[in-house]
């Protein structure tokens, strides 16, 4: 009984910590820097590249051979029909003798076997002649018939490998490149000469992968050119790899040029911009993005209905790098929207923070 009041005692300190741990503040909503969502003007960036043709062939013969003759240099206008290289036709002129010559005698074959068929046929008809010498008669005149149009048909494809050593021009152009020299033995389908056709040329530009995200098919674009900017064009983009190039992570692009100036030659080195003309964009500071599991998103501040305590949930955004380190919204939010720009990676789902008012 003399140790009751020790008890009372620590139950009371007891008693009393627990009032204290149930009356401690909660702890104070986490300050956060943030920004409101506002549209800026596109800042463009200049592309160097070059100008090239949009039809360029590369010619070569379809049979092997030694070349005897290239009528044409690099630079030299061609037009259709033209010839431009031919290599030794001697082998193939006769493969087209000895098919003449086998053709000749298929007819001579077959002239028999027709004259003696006949024969034999009316012999049968008087009942001269049996129905097993009638049978074989027709069998070799039609195995003669067969053997004329086979011996037809390998003239026909002599005469066409004939015309295979020769390369001819298929349309009006430019050589742009050669790739054998008299004398070499060229194989079937390698390049011999490459030609252009200049009246379709595209300015040519390789753009970082992560900045093609911006562009679109028919977007137009200024070119100018780098030895002289005063002189312009127009043009329209028409193509983007599909790939980036393994190495440079760059992928090309191709701008049709409108009726471009004849100073804007096969080759000539340009400078190409997007013509965006009063085009706005919204921007946000990479600090602002927070990447999670491949995607990209950003915390999105809304302001609480009581009190002075807002509230951050995540939205998942498509964004595009920009050269000066800040990042383009493409989709995922609406101008106005507020979103916090730094502790992106502390903050946490539904987490309450002190409402921003008007400071960013």
């Amino acid at each position: 009984m003399k140790s009751s009041p020790y008890w009372i005692l620590l139950a009371a300190l007891a008693l009393g910590a627990c009032n204290q741990e149930a009356k401690a503040p909660a702890p104070a909503p986490r300050p956060v820097l943030s920004t409101v969502l506002s549209v800026h003007p596109v800042v463009t960036q200049t592309f160097v590249g070059t100008v090239e043709a949009r039809v360029e062939t590369n010619l070569a013969f379809q049979v092997l051979g030694q070349l005897v003759a290239r009528n044409v240099k690099a630079g030299d206008i061609v037009h259709k029909g033209d010839v431009l290289a031919a290599i030794d036709p001697t082998s193939l002129e006769l493969t087209v003798r000895t098919a003449t010559a086998n053709l000749a005698s298929s007819q001579a074959e077959l002239d028999n076997a027709l004259a003696s068929f006949d024969r034999i046929d009316k012999l049968k008809a008087s009942g001269t002649a049996s129905n097993a010498v009638w049978e074989n008669a027709r069998t070799q005149r039609d195995a003669a018939e067969a053997g004329f149009r086979q011996a037809q048909s390998t003239l026909t494809k002599a005469r066409d490998a004939l015309t295979f050593a020769t390369l001819t021009a298929a349309f009006d152009g430019v050589v742009t490149a050669t790739a054998a020299e008299v004398g070499q033995t060229v194989a079937a389908g390698a390049p011999v000469l490459t030609i252009a056709d200049p009246s379709e040329r595209d300015a040519v530009i390789d753009v970082p992968d992560w900045h093609v995200e911006s562009y679109r098919i028919g977007q137009p674009f200024q070119i100018s050119l780098r030895i002289d900017p005063d002189v312009k064009a127009t043009g329209h983009l028409r193509e983007i790899a599909p790939q980036a190039d393994s190495l440079t992570r760059t992928r090309r692009i191709k701008i049709a040029l409108d009726a471009p100036n004849p100073a804007f030659r096969l080759g000539t080195i340009i400078a190409a911009v997007p013509d965006v003309n009063d085009a706005t964009v919204m921007q946000l500071p990479q600090s602002a993005i927070l990447e999670r599991g491949g995607k990209t998103y950003v915390w999105l501040i809304t302001d609480d209905t009581t009190g002075d305590t807002a509230t951050v949930s995540a939205r998942e955004v498509k964004i595009s790098p920009n050269p000066d380190g800040s990042v383009t919204i493409l989709s995922g939010l609406d101008i106005g929207a507020r979103v916090a720009t730094a502790g992106v990676r502390v903050l946490t789902e539904g987490q309450k923070v002190q409402k921003p008012g008007d400071r960013s």
